[in-house]
C-alpha cells in the first residue's frame, strides 16, 4: 500500500501513476464536496480539473501534518468560494450596470 507521502514524493518527480492513483482514491469525494455546493456537472468538471492541474503543478502544497485528503478538500472549497465570489462581483457589475 502507498502511502499519501509516498505518493506526493512521487508527484515531485512528475509520476503520472502517482497522480492517477490520487486521483482513482479521492476524486469522488472532491465531486461530492463540489456538487453539494454548485449542482452543477460543469462547474464542478472544471473545479476539480484545477485542484489535480494544481496538485500536478506543486505538489509540495499538498504536504504537511494533514492527510492528503484533507488538503484536497481544503483547495476545492478554496475553488468554490473564489468561483462564489467572482459570481457575486458579476451580478453586482451587471446590477450597477443596466
Amino acid at each position: 500500500m502507498t502511502t499519501d507521502g509516498q505518493l506526493l514524493e512521487r508527484l515531485k518527480f512528475r509520476d503520472k501513476a502517482a497522480l492517477e492513483l490520487i486521483y482513482d482514491e479521492y476524486y469522488l469525494l472532491l465531486w461530492k464536496v463540489c456538487y453539494r455546493e454548485f449542482n452543477d456537472h460543469e462547474v464542478c468538471e472544471n473545479v476539480l480539473t484545477e485542484v489535480f492541474q494544481q496538485l500536478w503543478e506543486n505538489p509540495q502544497q499538498f504536504s504537511g501534518d494533514k492527510r492528503l485528503v484533507f488538503y484536497l478538500i481544503e483547495c476545492v472549497n478554496g475553488k468554490i468560494r473564489c468561483r462564489k465570489r467572482m459570481k457575486s462581483c458579476q451580478l453586482h457589475s451587471e446590477k450597477t450596470c443596466s
